[in-house]
């Protein structure tokens, strides 16, 4: 055999070798990228839906206080007193505005009265709505839930075809000495929420939220939504399952969610096959809702890997072509573009940016071409998630260093801004101020009046610190009723006209603060000190503390600056 069909047959046998082994190598590093990549968008789309249910987590803490109410309590045991269904209507009105849907309900065990206003107060004076009758189908709820008696908050997905919304309906039980007294709550739209986290998902991934049992409550297709699970018995769920095709998929997505569960704070993973596609599954489990968060991924949408069938296919026929003309330009037209593209290969298995598409003429240059926008598509698609990836850390940390209430800066944010100008301020010789406040006997504001007042006394006090600083100071909430002030280019002199200037506005700003005609006296206690060079946040929070612990001392509802050689009387 001459020297001809031997290099046919020896380029024959290469090609036959590794073809397969350069698709898999390729297959393989595309494939660990996109998976990669995919765990991490996961997670952090799963930390920020998280975020955008705090409103509903902030409906079940107010449901929940509802429910542990004494006079709401007091009323589920005697509700057929007239003084004290009047008081309860008082509580239950005063809670409505502070809902997000500004609408409740509450239903008592023992006369079966069913309350209930809405955001347009339509039933102002009117709230008793009527019986709950045992053999009505529409109460059934009721009735399941009194019978269940599990100490969990029972939220329950309902549509309303009228309003063309879907209704999330929180249910708390109202107990007392240990009896189920009835049950309260409130409604809130999760039209919204459905619309921009799962109906509006994109495309390849697939967002649903389902219960402890895996019914589903959320998902882009209302058709397999378990409305009103509570009331439905075993088997007539429909459940995740309903979406995954084989017992194996099935026990591998539980297996996450069981996972998840015992971990709140982790976010699992798994792959599965579903339609002859390989899919990436990420859970979580949100034990405010006792609800789970899964994702399902699609890699083949994400990355198509019908791509690399083409290339293939256009790689053989060049080959071919090549081959046909052997005799004429060998070593131009194939074992030149050939070495290429193997460089350009080694590139992309390396995680480096691939050079320029390979020289070449026909089909191989072609093929170098094609693979060259493959893998230009490749590094855009992994750009495009790192992007998403930074703007969902840049949400949560936002998130992080904020206070809900006040949306003043909370300890962390505080802390690090503080630290920051504490440097600053050393490598540039200037001076700093702390004026550390406490609200005076904020807990007898609380334990008298109510959570809902102390929160609003505490928005006021922090809205006065807010109008009364200058444009470079930063205020944050320290904790509880505890403010703290930085104040820049400050000294001692500065710092104490601040401080009384701060003492006084919030002194005239709240002495007409009143919750229900009834006056609430506030004051603040100030105590301020200046950072000298070297000094530590620690230190300086100390001698802050020194100030504050002074004033308080002194009678309260004062100002008082540090003390660094307080004189003490002499002993006689």
């Amino acid at each position: 055999m001459n020297l001809r069909p031997r290099f046919i047959l020896l380029i024959l046998a290469l090609f036959a070798i590794t073809a397969p082994l350069t698709w898999l190598a390729g297959r393989s590093v595309a494939e660990g990228i996109v998976e990669q990549w995919a765990v991490r968008y996961a997670e952090k789309q799963l930390q920020y839906d998280r975020a955008r249910m705090q409103p509903v987590f902030h409906e079940i803490t107010l449901s929940r206080q509802l429910a542990e109410t004494p006079v709401i309590r007091q009323w589920a045991e005697r509700p057929n007193d007239p003084e004290i269904t009047r008081h309860a209507l008082a509580e239950m009105e005063n809670y409505r505005h502070f809902f997000t849907g500004h609408n409740y309900f509450v239903a008592l065990r023992k006369n079966l009265s069913y309350y209930y206003n809405d955001a347009e107060n339509k039933y102002a004076g009117k709230q008793f709505r009527y019986r709950l009758n045992p053999g009505a189908k529409k109460d059934a709820w009721f009735f399941d839930l009194i019978r269940q008696d599990k100490r969990i908050t029972h939220i329950n997905i309902n549509p309303d075809p009228a309003l063309g919304v879907t209704k999330l309906w929180i249910d708390v039980l109202i107990r007392s000495h240990g009896k189920v007294l009835g049950i309260t709550g409130t409604g809130l739209d999760l039209t919204p929420f459905i619309k921009h986290s799962v109906a509006n998902a994109t495309p390849g991934i697939s967002t649903l939220f389902a219960d402890y049992q895996g019914s589903i409550q959320l998902y882009r297709d209302p058709n397999l939504i378990d409305y009103a699970s509570i009331t439905k018995h075993d088997g007539e769920h429909k459940t995740i399952d309903l979406l995954l095709q084989s017992p194996a998929n099935r026990a591998a997505v539980h297996a996450a969610m069981t996972q998840a569960r015992t971990d709140h704070s982790k976010i699992t993973t798994t792959f599965i096959n579903l339609h002859d596609r390989r899919y990436l599954v990420s859970a979580a489990y949100l034990p405010e809702l006792g609800w789970y968060e899964i994702n399902l991924l699609n890699l083949s949408v994400i990355l198509p890997y019908t791509r690399f069938i083409d290339i293939a296919v256009v790689f053989l026929g060049a080959l071919l072509a090549a081959l046909a003309l052997f005799y004429i330009a060998l070593g131009r037209w194939v074992i030149s573009p050939l070495q290429s593209l193997e460089r350009t290969i080694a590139s992309v298995e390396a995680g480096l940016q691939p050079s320029a598409p390979c020289a070449g003429a026909g089909e191989i240059g072609r093929l170098s071409r094609h693979f060259g926008r493959m893998t230009q598509a490749l590094l855009d698609a992994n750009k495009g998630l790192e992007a998403k990836v930074a703007e969902r850390t840049q949400a949560l940390e936002r998130l992080s260093m904020i206070d809900p209430l006040t949306e003043m800066l909370n300890r962390r944010g505080m802390t690090e801004r503080i630290e920051a100008e504490l440097e600053r301020c050393h490598r540039m010789d200037k001076q700093l101020a702390l004026l550390w406040i406490d609200v005076d006997h904020f807990k007898s504001v609380n334990d008298r009046h109510g959570h809902v007042a102390g929160d609003q006394a505490l928005k006021l006090v922090a809205s006065l610190i807010g109008e009364t600083l200058r444009p470079d100071d930063v205020a944050a909430r320290w904790g509880g009723d505890e403010f703290l002030v930085m104040l820049e280019h400050t000294g001692p002199e500065t710092m104490s006209r601040i401080g009384i200037r701060l003492h006084d506005r919030v002194a005239t700003g709240t002495a007409e603060f009143s919750l229900h005609g009834e006056r609430i006296p506030l004051s603040v206690s100030i105590g301020g000190c200046l950072a000298h060079p070297g000094e530590s946040l620690e230190d300086l929070l100390a001698k802050a503390d020194q100030a504050l612990y002074t004033a308080k001392e002194n009678g309260r509802n004062r100002y008082h600056p540090f003390e660094e050689n307080p004189q003490t009387p002499d002993t006689p």
